[in-house]
């Protein structure tokens, strides 16, 4: 009986780990992150178009690697000249590492 419950605990234990690996190594769709940046920055601006590349790219960002989307939006404020950004977002949580003004 007790070899069963130890045979049976290490078989959870390994497939939580596997569960927890897989959910770590999965990349958010590009389409996703741009959605999620798009939510949050309609709170400052005034999004008229925008666009993502949806091949993820390794870069630097302040001296540390990361695996980014590129992307770009535009804002367009009332009564003025639309604003062009271009910004990078970490692929694996659609966190915002960059956004300049071109």
């Amino acid at each position: 009986m007790k070899w069963r419950n130890l045979i049976f605990a290490g078989l959870a234990g390994a497939a939580a780990g596997y569960a927890f690996t897989k959910k770590q190594t999965e990349w958010l769709s590009p389409e996703k992150a741009l959605k999620m940046l798009k939510e949050k920055a309609n709170q400052t601006y005034n999004i008229s178009g925008s666009w993502i590349l949806v091949n993820r790219e390794s870069t630097f960002v302040f001296g540390l690697p990361y695996t980014v989307y590129k992307g770009g939006f535009s804002d367009s404020s009332y009564g003025s000249a639309p604003v062009h950004y271009e910004f990078l977002i970490e692929a694996k949580t659609g966190t915002l590492l960059q956004l300049i003004e071109k």
